[in-house]
Order: structure tokens, then C-alpha cells, then sequence
């Protein structure tokens, strides 16, 4: 039996026309919905990357700032350890007061002193000549017109006493008062007699006083106790 088809081919036409429409639509529909996510997922990551490159820059930001806070302080340090070393080549480390005021504790008044000088010498003895040491304090009757210079670096303290003394006793009486002192060490003497002129006395009229008197003149030589010959070998 054979089947008749009454359809016009006008309208068959528009079917299929409004056929191909639907599936242009739907795949236009398709094509725009794959767009939109595609827009948005990439609207999304550029949003992520933007606020990554942003804590970036932050972080480079204050890293720059953490480096120039470094660098200040590692030149102030630099400053410091440079003052430090040069207070320290200055910085003797010597109590001058306190050698005078144990000196005069020692010497008594039977000792007349001429000369106290502190020398500073190094420790150890250099290769070649060197300057003459340095005289850091001289106290002496008469005025020699020498200037005091400040000794440059770790140094022992050399401490010469000359004077005079009626009696050789008082001489080895400080000897030994400076060698049982804690300020001092490796005490060493040398002295002889001397003749002096003799100032006026308190005697009565008709006492002869003799022109020149007999004294014991003497130099001592120490050092300050402040090292051990372990510690400059």
C-alpha cells in the first residue's frame, strides 16, 4: 500500500528552514554559554593574578624596606665597631689617679721625690727601631719644657721614681713598700750618695749648720701589675 503525502513542499520547506533556525539557535545558545563561562573563568584568574601581583608587590615593598633598614644598621654598626676600635688603640686602660694616689700612699715623709714618670712601652719589642716611648705623666721639681703625648695601643706601664733620702734605710724601706704593693711588680733600684746644699733650720743662734748635706740619691724602676708575662708571649 503506498503512502500519500498531502504536505505541500512550500511548507515543507519552512519546517525544514525553522528546523535549521532551532539548531543554529542552539548552537549559537551553546557557543555563548561556552563564552561566558570561558569569560568568566578568565575574568576570575585574572582577578586571582591581579591580587597575587599585588601581595607581590607588597611583599616586594617591604622586603625593600627590610633591606634599607639592614643596610642602616649594619653601616651604624660599621661606624660603632670603627669608634670601638679606635677608643680602643687611644684607651691605655690606666688609672693615673690611682697609681699617684697609691705612690703617695707608699712614699713616706722621709723621701723627698725629683722625678715620677709613667712611660708606656709596648709589649712586645717591634723588628725594627721605634720611637721613643712615651712619657704619659712627668712630675719633677724643675720644668724640662717636655710635652705629654697619649700612647697609641695595648701597652705596659713603666713607672721610674728618683729622688732623695737621708738615710739608705728609707731608700730600701720603699723598695720594699712598692714591691709588696698590688699596683706595682718587678721593682728594681739603683742609688749612691749626694751632696746637697743645706737650707736654713729652726736652730738657735750659734748652732753651726753645715753648707752641704750627705743624702741618698736613687732612681727606682716598676711596672704597673695590671698583666702577667704569660699574657704578652
Amino acid at each position: 500500500m503506498k503512502d500519500l503525502d498531502f504536505l505541500p513542499e512550500w511548507y515543507k520547506d519552512r519546517r525544514r528552514r525553522h528546523s535549521r533556525m532551532r539548531r543554529q539557535y542552539i548552537a549559537l545558545a551553546v557557543v555563548f554559554l561556552m563564552m561566558m563561562t570561558f569569560n568568566l573563568s578568565a575574568t576570575h584568574r585574572a582577578g586571582r593574578m591581579a591580587a597575587e601581583v599585588t601581595r607581590h608587590a607588597e611583599q616586594q615593598a617591604s622586603a625593600e624596606e627590610v633591606v634599607h633598614e639592614f643596610n642602616r644598621v649594619t653601616a651604624e654598626l660599621n661606624q660603632l665597631k670603627t669608634r670601638a676600635d679606635s677608643a680602643q688603640r687611644v684607651d691605655t686602660r690606666f688609672d693615673v689617679a690611682a697609681i699617684l694616689a697609691e705612690i703617695s700612699h707608699i712614699v713616706d715623709e722621709d723621701i723627698v721625690l725629683s722625678r715620677i714618670d709613667l712611660i708606656a712601652e709596648p709589649f712586645s719589642k717591634p723588628a725594627v727601631a721605634a720611637s721613643p716611648k712615651t712619657v704619659i705623666v712627668r712630675a719633677q721639681s724643675t720644668d724640662d719644657g717636655a710635652d705629654s703625648e697619649t700612647k697609641l695601643g695595648a701597652a705596659k706601664l713603666r713607672v721610674v721614681l728618683a729622688g732623695v733620702s737621708t738615710q739608705a734605710a728609707h731608700v730600701a724601706d720603699l723598695v720594699c713598700r712598692l714591691d709588696d704593693s698590688a699596683y706595682f711588680q718587678q721593682v728594681q733600684s739603683s742609688y749612691g750618695t749626694a751632696k746637697i746644699p743645706a737650707g736654713p733650720v729652726g736652730e738657735p743662734a750659734g748652732v753651726k749648720v753645715p753648707d752641704m748635706l750627705d743624702v741618698t740619691q736613687f732612681e727606682i724602676t716598676c711596672y704597673l701589675a695590671n698583666y702577667t708575662e704569660t699574657e704578652v708571649q
